[in-house]
C-alpha cells in the first residue's frame, strides 16, 4: 500500500500536461478527498446517533434513520454505523483515515478487530496495527491482523472460531421445475477449501462461453462426481458410477425422442431421452420394460457399458476431459461413446473418450458430436458443422502420434 497518497507528485521539468503521471495525481487527490468526506460523514453519523435526534424525528432505530435518509442498502447502513462508533476508539487509525492516507478497507478490518474486551490491548498496539495497515497489501494485512488477534485474545479467537464452525449450514431445495437451489454458510477454513476446489475446476477453457457463475456451478457438479467416483469400492464395483434404472421405450432411447423416468438413489425424476442417453454412456444400467398398462414385464440384469479396466486405460490415455483447455481430471469425467451403444456403437477404446459433466451435457443436449479418427484421436463437430480437434492422446512419456486428417484432400 502506498502511504504517500496524500502528497501530489510534482511534474518533472519538460513534462507536458495530461501525462499518465498527472492523471495518477488527480486520481490520488480524488481518493484523498473521498476518504476525508467519508471520515466527516462517520463523525456526523456518530454525533446524530449519540444525540438521539433520530428518535425525536420518529425513527425506531439509528439504522432505520440512516437507511431512510441515505437510501443505502441495509448492509451498507450497518457498516457505516459500526465504523462511526468504533472509529472513535481508534484515534490513530481515525487520524490517518481523516487525512486520507488509510484505505477504508483497512479501517474496516481494524473496526472488526476492535472489541470492548480488547480495548486496552488494542490501544497499546494501535501504532503497530496502523503501521501494518499503511504498509501491507490488504490480503497480507488481513492475515497479520488475524495472527495478532490470536496472540492478543487466544480464548476469544478459539471461541469465535468455534462459533463460526457451529454456524455452518447448507440448504438444498428442489424447485418445481426440477432445478435446485443451494444456500449455505461455511466457516473460514471450509470456505477456503471449497473456494479453492471450485477455482481450480472452474478455470475458463478455450472457446468457453460460459459465465463465471455457470463455470462455478459446473465445478460443484464435477466435485460431486469425483467424490462418487472415488468412494471406497464395494465388492464387485470399482467406480461409483451413477445407479440408473431407466424406464423408457426402446424406440425413444434409440431415436432420442420424448423421454422417460430415471430412478436413482436420490429418487425419481423425469428426463428427456437425450439426458438418459448421456447418463447411460457410462453407468450401471438396468433395463425396465413395461406393458401398455404399466405392469413390469421384464427387468434385465445390470450391464456395465464401460468396464473398470477400460476406464483405467482411458485415464492413462486421456488424463481427464479431452476438450481443449478443460481442467477436469478423470475422476470428474464420464466415458462417452462416439456412437452410442443404443445405436449399436462399440464399447472399444477407439470409440470412447473422457468428457467432464459440462462437455458431456453439451454434446448430448446441444447436438454436438465427437468423431473418431483412429488411434485415440477425435475431432469435435458442433451443431453448425464446424470441426475442432480434441487434445491428443498421451500415454506415459511417449509423444503423441500425429493426428489423422478428418478428411482426405485427395478425395475432393
Amino acid at each position: 500500500m502506498v502511504t504517500g497518497i496524500a502528497s501530489t507528485p510534482g511534474r518533472a521539468p519538460g513534462t507536458a500536461a495530461n501525462t499518465p503521471l498527472d492523471l495518477l495525481a488527480v486520481a490520488d487527490a480524488a481518493t484523498v478527498t473521498m476518504r476525508r468526506a467519508r471520515a466527516a460523514q462517520l463523525d456526523r453519523v456518530h454525533d446524530a446517533v449519540e444525540s438521539g435526534r433520530w428518535h425525536i424525528h420518529g425513527f425506531r432505530s439509528p439504522h432505520a434513520w440512516l437507511a431512510t435518509t441515505t437510501g443505502e442498502a441495509p448492509g451498507a447502513c450497518s457498516l457505516t454505523l459500526q465504523l462511526a462508533e468504533r472509529i472513535q476508539h481508534m484515534p490513530i487509525a481515525k487520524d490517518r483515515f481523516t487525512r486520507g492516507i488509510m484505505a477504508e478497507s483497512a479501517l474496516r478490518l481494524l473496526a472488526d478487530t476492535w472489541q470492548p474486551d480488547l480495548a486496552d490491548v488494542f490501544a497499546r498496539d494501535e501504532p503497530m496495527l496502523v503501521g501494518w495497515a499503511l504498509n501491507l497489501a490488504h490480503r497480507d494485512f488481513k492475515m497479520v491482523l488475524a495472527t495478532w488477534r490470536l496472540h492478543a485474545d487466544p480464548d476469544g479467537s478459539t471461541s469465535s472460531a468455534d462459533d463460526q464452525f457451529d454456524s455452518r449450514k447448507l440448504h438444498l431445495s428442489e424447485l418445481l421445475d426440477g432445478m435446485g437451489r443451494l444456500d449455505g454458510l461455511l466457516d473460514p477454513e471450509g470456505m477456503k477449501l471449497v473456494q479453492e476446489a471450485i477455482r481450480i475446476l472452474s478455470a475458463r477453457g478455450d472457446d468457453d462461453d460460459r459465465t463465471p457463475e455457470q463455470r462455478r456451478a459446473d465445478a460443484l457438479v464435477s466435485m460431486a462426481k469425483q467424490v462418487l467416483a472415488n468412494l471406497p469400492p464395494t465388492p464387485g464395483m470399482k467406480r461409483n458410477r451413477p445407479k440408473v434404472i431407466a424406464t423408457i421405450a426402446v424406440d425413444d432411447l434409440i431415436g432420442a425422442t420424448r423421454g422417460g423416468v430415471l430412478d436413482t438413489n436420490a429418487g425419481p425424476i423425469t428426463l428427456t431421452a437425450e439426458a438418459i442417453r448421456r447418463m447411460a454412456c457410462d453407468a450401471g444400467i438396468h433395463r425396465l420394460i413395461t406393458g401398455p398398462d404399466g405392469v413390469v414385464i421384464d427387468y434385465g440384469r445390470q450391464t456395465r457399458t464401460v468396464s473398470d479396466a477400460q476406464f483405467d486405460l482411458l485415464t492413462i490415455r486421456d488424463h481427464g476431459c479431452r476438450l481443449l483447455g478443460c481442467p477436469i481430471p478423470p475422476g470428474g469425467c464420464d466415458a462417452h461413446h462416439s456412437v452410442h451403444w443404443a445405436n449399436d456403437g462399440n464399447t472399444d477404446l477407439d470409440d470412447l473418450v473422457l468428457l467432464c459433466w459440462y462437455h458431456h451435457h453439451l454434446l448430448h443436449e446441444q447436438h454436438w458430436s465427437i468423431e473418431p479418427l483412429g488411434a485415440g484421436h477425435f475431432v469435435l463437430r458442433d451443431s453448425d458443422g464446424n470441426i475442432r480437434p480434441l487434445r491428443p492422446p498421451m500415454v506415459g512419456l511417449a509423444l503423441p502420434a500425429p493426428a489423422p486428417l478428418p478428411f482426405d484432400d485427395t478425395d475432393s
